[in-house]
């Protein structure tokens, strides 16, 4: 079958990692299905809007959704829609609960008479709760607030499904993302930005540590779950590099590449109560059932974001 006849799926197809996965998808001729609100700003894929099918349906009107999803018969699905947490906020707590939990839920009830050959959820890092070592999928998880509480309550749904149903439905639980088009309020674009525009860069400790995955890479690491899926039914695999970096370590990097003279302000932001100064992923698990690693380092990731910025 070729790609132009596989029906791909995606929620959340115009966020920050969504509009890059669906971006690869076009290139790569696949019929690229997005489900969207009617209020999504669809600013990130404005360029390719003629090339995917918006559907407006909400993950909440299950009625609907089943209907949609009976006509569609989508190849595999990509769950990227969440009510997501930036800069220490989350959405109200019903919104977290809706989409991340019950939308997700009705969504995969939804398919449970199509044959599809993949369904990505996106899990995220917070699943694990704060840990002091590089955590391994098999560790405890012991989140400490809502918006990680309901990924992990999704991740195990999908799980469970999976192995009862026998549905390929994985998840990648996501480290510190970044790249080009990334949301206003997370960590690198604040650094990258404020350096380029000489305002001072107000940051926590910079011994803190997170794992940062380039969005290309994780792109990389989606596509390659497109045949993956079936031979890893109901697994849950970490999607980072693998390496801490301290943020002193970042935010050296971005001065020396753009040369900036902004002030650093270090322990202006605190570290949040269900935050830990490391944040490491153990990839052995994903590198050993996946045709995949990271290939940017990070000093070539943030030179793709700094030129974005740039524009």
């Amino acid at each position: 079958m070729s790609n132009s006849n596989k029906k791909i799926l995606v929620t959340g197809g115009a966020g920050f990692i969504g509009s890059h996965l669906v971006e690869r998808l076009v290139s790569e001729g696949y019929d690229v299905n997005i489900l969207i609100k009617e209020t999504t700003d669809t600013w990130r894929i404005e360029h390719i809007l003629d090339k995917v099918n918006l559907h407006y349906v909400s993950l909440l009107d299950k009625n609907s959704l089943e209907s949609f999803v009976n006509k569609l018969k989508p190849y595999g699905v990509f769950h990227l829609a969440a009510s997501n947490i930036a800069s220490g906020v989350t959405a109200g707590d019903e919104d977290v609960l809706n989409t991340n939990i019950l939308g997700f839920k009705n969504l995969v009830d939804s398919l449970k008479d199509i044959d599809y050959n993949f369904f990505v959820n996106t899990g995220s890092f917070m699943e694990y709760g704060p840990k002091q070592y590089p955590v391994k999928e098999s560790d405890l998880c012991e989140p400490t607030e809502l918006y990680s509480i309901s990924k992990l309550s999704a991740t195990l749904y999908g799980q469970a499904v999976a192995k009862t149903s026998n549905k390929p439905i994985i998840t990648f639980r996501l480290f510190t993302p970044y790249g080009p088009k990334i949301q206003k309020g997370r960590l690198v674009y604040e650094v990258v930005k404020r350096a380029l525009d000489g305002r001072d860069i107000e940051i926590t400790n910079k011994d803190v540590s997170r794992d940062f995955i380039y969005v290309g890479d994780l792109v990389d690491l989606y596509m390659s779950a497109i045949d993956s899926a079936k031979n890893n039914k109901g697994g849950i695999f970490n999607a980072g590099s693998g390496k801490a970096v301290q943020l002193g370590e970042l935010v050296k990097i971005v001065m020396n590449l753009t040369g900036s003279k902004s002030n650093i302000n270090w322990g202006e932001r605190p570290l949040l109560d269900y935050d830990s100064k490391l944040w490491q992923a153990d990839m052995e698990n994903t590198f050993k059932n996946f045709n995949w690693k990271p290939k940017y380092s990070l000093e070539a990731g943030l030179k793709e974001v700094i030129n974005y910025l740039k524009k």
